[in-house]
């Protein structure tokens, strides 16, 4: 800092340099003339180019602006550090930016920034960096630069135009909400001044965000008339349209789109618009659509090219369109397209509800439970209608699909869940799906219906304590005496004897309810048993006449004429044998007694 401290009259230059500036930018144009192109004998000193470069601030034509820069960017000074350079970069950093050159000014006015980051030239500086960090799209550090530049001393009538840049860049980093206070404690322009015309455009979009009608109608008025040919319009009339469509003027909003649409068709807010008038085509807040395209045409209008369609609002217009065609797969598959956060929208799992419930529907009917389990995501099953979910869990146990189900029930309300495992268990069958139907029973408290799916489970996995425990809660009928018989069929292992499994038989008889045919296989068997251990006389009389089930009529034949040979019935087993000559089963046995009784 003492090379800069060098005398109080160069301090004080500084401190005036701005005020000095602007009131030689209104002097005469010969002094300008002058000043700013009179050469000066031999090579100049760091003073006088300094002084050279306080003259040129005021210069106002093209010419003197140049002729001062080439003198400005020639002169070679002392030392890097030397005090007079620090202005120098300043000025030819500002008469850069008034050429239009702003890589050149960029260049001069960064050497500052490094050489002198804390100079009283930089909130000024900081401007034209951020033009330039805006013209190459780095939105991040211009905002970084501009709010440097408001924090500065400049002079108050100068931080309009940062204000201006800076709610563009904010509006180009998608934050128009941020820009809102901006807006709203814009300095006010001066003189025949006119705001800017990225400002202006940007005020509208962040106008329009924040939903001031008035405001943004204003702003609009303004830009139309300021710049009626502006590449920016287009963004302007749609923010506008937005605004409308949001505030419930529906159609206004869609003359909006539609005039946009037609005054700037190639434009990608033109795209914007046609998505936009979709949507306000497919919500149902156009119900007089009349003069107006229609949604499929506008949504073709966009994918025009190749393109696809933009995520976000526009697939749920498309999945409108597809739910009123009843394209219920297409509807689950545009779904699963979108981003989570879209799934999330009450419309979009409102219509994905509709088309889930009829896809299911349709699957249901057809039978076809592949299809149905691939898109058995988490939730699915608890979002389908009470029809459905009941459908579903048949269908998945019909095809030997039990497994799944304990994964599917939790989904389903409270008060539907014993009602849905019952109906499961009903189409279930245990015999093939035994550990499945197992997991799928309630722990205590079974009916008699879940005893016997239990019981015949518990059969298969040769389960004997818990199959005798289940049989005594299940539900009489054909089905408790098959299992009865697999367990009194059960491999003998020791300490059991043939007794004692006979006793067993004899038992599970006596308390069977079951009555006639439905309980005549379990008489067979312990007939049998009793033939087994010697008791022809009483398994005689348990036998029946003429068993009711075909495939049990030859065995039956053939075991009753052997008890009443051993009780000395000859002629009656003889004649037993021949009547049922023609019974299926155990036909080389009897045949064989046949011959040896001489029957036939």
């Amino acid at each position: 800092m003492t090379d800069r401290c060098q005398g109080t009259g160069w301090i004080i230059l500084l401190a005036a340099l701005p005020l000095l500036a602007q009131h030689e930018a209104t002097a005469p144009k010969t002094a300008e003339s002058h000043s700013a192109s009179k050469p000066l004998a031999g090579r100049m000193t760091d003073a006088q180019v300094a002084e050279l470069a306080k003259q040129a601030l005021g210069a106002e034509n093209e010419a003197s602006i140049k002729a001062a820069l080439i003198k400005l960017k020639g002169h070679t000074f002392k030392s890097s550090k030397a005090p007079e350079r620090e202005l120098v970069l300043y000025v030819q950093g500002m008469l850069e930016a008034r050429l239009g050159n702003l890589p050149a000014a960029t260049v001069a006015l960064k050497k500052l920034e490094k050489q002198w980051p804390t100079s009283p030239f930089m909130g000024e500086a900081q401007i034209i960096l951020a033009e330039d960090a805006v013209g190459n799209r780095r939105f991040k550090e211009a905002e970084g630069r501009l709010h440097q530049a408001l924090a500065s001393d400049i002079p108050a009538e100068l931080k309009r135009k940062p204000q201006e840049l800076l709610i563009w860049t904010l509006v180009e980093q998608e934050r128009p909400q941020d820009a809102l206070s901006i807006v709203q404690s814009l300095r006010p322009l001066e003189g025949k001044a006119k705001p800017s015309e990225k400002g202006l455009a940007a005020m509208v979009e962040v106008l329009a965000v924040a939903g001031e009608k008035e405001q943004t109608q204003g702003a609009l008025k303004d830009f139309r008339k300021l710049y009626p040919s502006s590449d920016l319009m287009p963004r302007a009339e749609l923010a506008w349209g937005r605004l409308l469509g949001r505030s419930g003027d529906a159609k206004s909003a869609a003359e909006t789109f539609r005039k946009l649409i037609k005054d700037h068709p190639e434009s990608t807010q033109a795209n914007d618009a046609r998505l936009a008038l979709a949507n306000l085509l497919t919500d149902g807040s156009l119900p007089d659509a009349k003069g107006l395209p229609s949604a499929e045409s506008l949504l073709a209008e966009v994918r025009k090219g190749g393109k696809g369609l933009p995520k976000g609002s526009a697939q749920v217009v498309e999945l409108r369109l597809i739910v009123e065609k009843n394209l219920w797969e297409d509807a689950l598959n545009q779904v699963e397209r979108m981003d989570a956060s879209l799934r999330e929208l009450p419309e979009v799992k409102k219509l994905w509800a509709q088309a889930w419930n009829a896809w299911v529907g349709q699957r249901l009917e057809k039978g076809f439970p592949g299809e149905l389990l691939a898109r058995l995501k988490a939730g699915a099953f608890g979002q389908m209608d009470a029809k459905g979910r009941l459908g579903t869990v048949e269908l998945l146990a019909e095809r030997g699909l039990v497994e799944v189900l304990p994964r599917l029930l939790p989904e389903a309300p409270v008060a539907e869940r014993a009602a849905l495992r019952r109906a499961a268990l009903a189409k279930a069958q245990p015999e093939a799906q035994s550990q499945a139907v197992l997991r799928l029973l309630p722990a205590k408290g079974d009916t008699p219906d879940e005893a016997l799916q239990r019981a015949r489970a518990e059969a298969v996995m040769e389960h004997w304590g818990p199959l005798r425990a289940a049989l005594g809660r299940a539900r009489p009928g054909e089905e408790r005496i098959k299992a009865v018989l697999r367990l009194l069929q059960r491999p003998l292992e020791k300490p059991e004897t043939p007794a004692q499994r006979l006793a067993e038989a004899e038992g599970w008889l006596v308390r069977a309810p079951e009555k006639g045919e439905v309980k005549e296989p379990l008489m067979i068997l312990v007939a049998d048993l009793r033939m087994q251990h010697g008791d022809a006389r009483s398994a005689l009389s348990l036998y029946p006449a003429k068993a009711a089930a075909p495939e049990q009529r030859g065995w039956v034949a053939l075991m009753r004429a052997q008890a009443m040979l051993k009780l000395g019935q000859r002629d009656q087993a003889k004649n037993l044998i021949k009547e049922s000559r023609d019974e299926q089963g155990f036909k080389g046995q009897r045949d064989a007694l046949a011959r040896s009784l001489g029957a036939y």
